[in-house]
């Protein structure tokens, strides 16, 4: 799997799109026995506000290899990097984040018809955020075979998201192939391009 996936991850690093997104994605959710739960990303925004930085990158270390495809993670590994003054980590951190965030965009547009497709739940919110929309509420429905989650935004504007891949037993996977608190997502000094290799 190590080595698939880092072709994978490599495609993607050198041109962020829906079609590298979802194949750096589906090695992952092939391999690994659960993405990482929302409760989990908590725990470790939690851990950035106590200002517990070391504990923070430990933590961030022993997370599965899904790891590498969360916006979040990667923002949480900057802020954590920079408060500990290791800029070239920070900066790679801070890149890493502008591409798995540009990947999971290019994957749809939100709408019923064209869904975001997630690889973690708490991508929904990274998105929400990138779009500057407010979370309201959410709601899970099955929607053309697919399961899709809903976000309402305070502007009464609708999200969806497709998590069918996400939500499957991890067995069920492998088989067929073959709230909430949080900080905004915008390490400082993040320019929103992508870095150069």
């Amino acid at each position: 799997m190590q080595r698939q996936l880092a072709a994978r991850l490599e495609a993607l690093v050198e041109q962020p799109s829906k079609a590298t997104f979802l194949a750096a994605r589906d090695v992952v959710l092939r391999e690994v026995a659960a993405p990482i739960a929302a409760g989990k990303i908590a725990e470790l925004d939690l851990l950035l506000e106590q200002e517990d930085y070391q504990t923070l990158l430990d933590q961030l270390n022993a997370l599965p290899p899904s790891k590498v495809l969360s916006p979040r993670v990667h923002f949480l590994a900057a802020e954590a990097a920079d408060a500990l003054g290791n800029s070239a980590d920070t900066e790679v951190e801070r890149c890493l984040f502008v591409i798995t965030l540009r990947g999971l965009l290019a994957t749809g547009d939100g709408t019923q018809a064209n869904p975001y497709i997630v690889c973690h739940t708490s991508d929904e919110h990274d998105i929400l955020d990138a779009l500057g929309r407010e979370f309201s509420r959410q709601a899970m429905v099955d929607f053309g075979g697919r399961v899709c989650d809903v976000l309402r935004c305070a502007d009464g504007r609708e999200v969806w998201f497709d998590v069918t891949e996400v939500i499957k037993p991890p067995r069920l996977r492998s088989k067929r192939r073959r709230l909430h608190r949080r900080r905004r997502l915008r390490p400082s000094r993040t320019t929103g391009q992508a870095c150069r290799s």
